[in-house]
């Protein structure tokens, strides 16, 4: 029987980085503009490729497929050759899937594309976290992470902003429709242009200089920890590729709105889920990293229910600012948190397995939702999805209170936590 260990009070948190931080958090501001064209106009220019329902759930599920397969080897070379070499290495592998997919006249130079995008993905992703780390002290741990959460989204709100008009003022610069192949592929464009910039300031990482974990290169220490902190995020991917890649065809097939519309919807979106991660270190304080969790994933149920099944644009409107704001605002909380009870050697691994587990997810139930798509009429289909995003979502957050608030309690862990080996 396991017993719940004291809690240690959060410490106030700094806002002040170090030179390398602030290049990791500008680089990560670029593909964020770049993430978010990309999120509103793939699936309207798959289809402007002739590719249907089932294609775009394969192609949707791909980076996550990507991600799956190259993630622990991306683990394994951040051990060899640091956590900044294989940001920068992830950078450019991204950047020129993103150039790939934009220029494809196919199926097969988008799969190429997605697939080298969802590679650089997973350089990025199982880096970024223990860099930040090596990168901050504990006071400055969850600023730090949430603000980059934070200019992500943010990147989000003027990448949308910005790109749902591209493909209008393309048309009428040419003459053409705003939903021609040629319109939503200068939006694309325009999007690998911004991740292009983002590898200028990406440019300047440095390895820590700490000496490499001694031991196999993939060895685990503390196996029982990873396994708690794992396992509500493959819940959650398996609750988000459901529905979240195809949100805009949701709303745009539904409700017949514009893509200038659209991006702005989803521009106000990333810009109320920005300024809740940088609300996320004071309620850290106030109340502590699992329970600021809880409360915020637990309050975004009952939203997603109102996004899937309201019959209104305004209310849907209402539920994808809030919803979206609530369950992304933990996101770095998690992170951090996942970092702080992990001892350094097992960070790297954490961040590989935790991404490829959650992509596992995601491409299952992307590729799911193809054929859901292709099977039932629009609006069956999608009241099918946002159940099964619902109840993966549910059992992430009862997932979380039994494995980890029930054990850790809702502080910081214990200065000797990292001690044990395995749990």
């Amino acid at each position: 029987m396991s017993v719940r260990k004291p809690e240690r009070r959060e410490e106030k948190q700094s806002w002040r980085f170090n030179r390398q931080a602030w290049f990791f958090l500008l680089g990560s501001f670029g593909f964020g503009l770049a993430q978010a064209q990309l999120f509103l106009f793939l699936n309207f220019y798959l289809g402007a490729l002739g590719l249907g329902a089932s294609w775009q759930g394969f192609i949707n599920a791909l980076p996550a497929l990507a991600l799956v397969v190259s993630g622990l080897p991306a683990a394994a070379l951040a051990r060899r050759i640091s956590y900044a070499r294989t940001l920068q290495l992830g950078a450019l592998l991204s950047t020129l899937g993103f150039f790939t997919l934009a220029s494809a006249d196919g199926a097969v130079l988008a799969v190429a594309g997605t697939f080298l995008q969802g590679v650089g993905a997973a350089f990025l992703v199982v880096a970024g976290a223990p860099f930040m780390t090596n990168n901050s002290t504990e006071r400055q741990r969850v600023s730090l992470f949430s603000v980059q959460m934070a200019l992500m989204t943010g990147a989000g709100f003027l990448g949308n902003i910005v790109g749902g008009r591209v493909p209008e003022w393309y048309a009428s610069f040419t003459g053409s429709e705003a939903r021609d192949l040629d319109s939503i592929r200068m939006a694309l464009l325009a999007g690998g242009v911004f991740q292009l910039i983002s590898l200028l300031p990406l440019a300047f990482l440095r390895p820590s200089g700490k000496p490499r974990p001694p031991g196999r290169t993939l060895a685990v220490k503390a196996k029982g920890t990873m396994f708690r902190l794992v396992l509500p995020n493959l819940l959650v991917g398996l609750g988000a590729g459901a529905t979240i890649p195809f949100l805009n065809i949701f709303i745009e097939g539904k409700f017949n709105v514009s893509y200038a519309s659209l991006g702005s919807l989803f521009a106000w979106t990333s810009l109320a889920t920005a300024v809740a991660v940088l609300i996320q270190p004071w309620l850290v304080q106030r109340f502590g990293r699992l329970r600021a969790i809880l409360f915020v994933q637990t309050a975004s149920l009952p939203f997603l229910v109102i996004l899937g099944f309201a019959p209104s644009l305004w209310m849907v409107t209402v539920a994808l600012f809030t919803r979206g704001a609530l369950m992304n605002a933990a996101s770095p909380v998690y992170s951090a948190n996942a970092m702080d009870r992990l001892p350094e050697e097992d960070r790297g691994v954490y961040s590989a397995v935790n991404t490829i587990v959650w992509d596992l997810g995601w491409a299952i139930s992307s590729l799911a939702s193809g054929f859901v798509r292709s099977a039932l009429p629009f609006h069956s289909a999608f009241q099918v999805l946002f159940g099964i995003t619902l109840t993966m979502y549910a059992l992430s957050v009862v997932a979380i209170y039994f494995l980890q608030y029930r054990r850790w309690g809702g502080g910081a862990p214990d200065a000797g936590a990292l001690k044990v080996s395995s749990e």
